[in-house]
Order: C-alpha cells, then sequence, then structure tokens
C-alpha cells in the first residue's frame, strides 16, 4: 500500500504545483490530484470578467413621459463573453437618483427621478453612464 502524505495546505506558505490534495465527487469517488491539474482545469483563456461602460441621455423636451423620464440602454454584443448584469447606475452632471428597469436584460431602460413639482421639460437632458459586466461565454456552458 501507498504511503499518502496529507499536508495542511494553510500551514505551508508555499505550496507547488506539483503537490498533491485530495479530490472527490458521487460517482468516481476519491482520487489524488496535483495542484498544477486544478490550476489547468480553472484556467480560462483571457479574464472571466469584462466591463464595457456604457452611455445614455433623456429626452425632456419629448411629449412622451416615459421619454422624459427615461433612458433607453443597449449593452454592446462582445465577442466570446455574455452579457449578465448592470452595474453602477449614475446620472452625470447632476445628482439625482436612477433605477435600473431590467438589471439583468441587456436592454432595458434606466428611470430618472424628478421631484413632482419640477417642470421636466425646460430641465436639460440627463446623461447616464453604467457599466455592462460580462462573463466569458465559455463559464456560462454546462
Amino acid at each position: 500500500m501507498a504511503d499518502i502524505k496529507f499536508m495542511d495546505l494553510s500551514s505551508n506558505d508555499n505550496p507547488a504545483t506539483t503537490d498533491s490534495v485530495l479530490i472527490g465527487n458521487a460517482s468516481d469517488g476519491l482520487k489524488r490530484t496535483s495542484l498544477g491539474n486544478i490550476v489547468n482545469l480553472a484556467k480560462i483563456a483571457g479574464p472571466a470578467l469584462h466591463l464595457e461602460y456604457v452611455e445614455g441621455t433623456n429626452n425632456p423636451a419629448s411629449t412622451d413621459d416615459m421619454a422624459k423620464r427615461t433612458v433607453n440602454i443597449q449593452a454592446p454584443d462582445v465577442p466570446g463573453y455574455t452579457f449578465a448584469f448592470w452595474l453602477s447606475s449614475a446620472t452625470l452632471g447632476s445628482v439625482r437618483p436612477s433605477y435600473v428597469e431590467g438589471p439583468n436584460q441587456a436592454s432595458t431602460k434606466v428611470w430618472i427621478y424628478y421631484d413632482p413639482n419640477e417642470d421636466i421639460a425646460s430641465i436639460d437632458p440627463i446623461k447616464i453612464g453604467l457599466e455592462a459586466v460580462y462573463v466569458k461565454s465559455e463559464m456560462m456552458q454546462g
């Protein structure tokens, strides 16, 4: 029978990729593998996440009340990545609350808050900026 050594990785400040650990699942049971194999399994070409900055502007002079209060946004297509969600909606050049209607939809609206007593038509257009977050498409399969 082979002599198997177990190491406490938390006490080792410099584990090597040749060091072994036990892995297992219900169908195959326990097996020993090197840390290098686990690293190779987790490697994905390119970063796992990608961000794209997107801006849009409302139309306060419109006769359509929704066009005054919302900004339509569309996440651009990014080869090799799948859109995941919107992050950090903010008005640019003014301080107003904003709300992303569909935070996990690539095409959605951002709502802009106006005080009920404000005359929206007299206000300059408001620009919204936010980040589209993408996940590497390879990670979404399976």
